[in-house]
């Protein structure tokens, strides 16, 4: 995944934040690629969760900052996202007793998760809120 300023929020710090995740996902698919990920994907969830706690933060910060009429919405999402991180963190710890910890399947699936999430999730959601943010930011 490449990261274009079509895709730019209007802010920084949020932009900044994107272009992490991006480049975070690539190195994960490269490392599947390599058939090292059971090297990363540890990282790369602990990373995510982290990330997507800070991140969903800054997010709702500025939604309500500046009335953002679909803040519930978006909100919503954010919240699935990081039910899905939990459940992959769950099974990398080998809980409910099917856990797959360090596992190529666990890494394919954390990618897949992540990506779809990331393609419907910033490339319109998030875009959506952007244009929303550049038109109040600048008025």
């Amino acid at each position: 995944m490449e990261w274009t300023e079509d895709l730019s929020v209007g802010v920084d710090l949020i932009d900044e934040q994107h272009k992490e995740l991006f480049r975070r996902i690539n190195d994960l698919v490269k490392s599947i690629k390599n058939h090292a990920c059971k090297f990363t994907i540890g990282e790369t969830i602990g990373f995510l969760e982290e990330y997507a706690e800070r991140h969903f933060a800054e997010e709702e910060k500025y939604m309500v900052m500046y009335d953002y009429p679909e803040y519930d919405l978006h909100r919503k999402q954010h919240k699935v996202f990081l039910s899905n991180c939990l459940e992959l963190k769950k099974e990398l710890a080998g809980l409910e007793g099917g856990g797959r910890p360090g596992s190529y399947e666990l890494s394919v699936e954390t990618n897949r998760v992540v990506v779809d999430w990331i393609a419907q999730h910033i490339f319109t959601v998030d875009r959506k809120l952007g244009a929303y943010l550049r038109a109040r930011i600048l008025i």
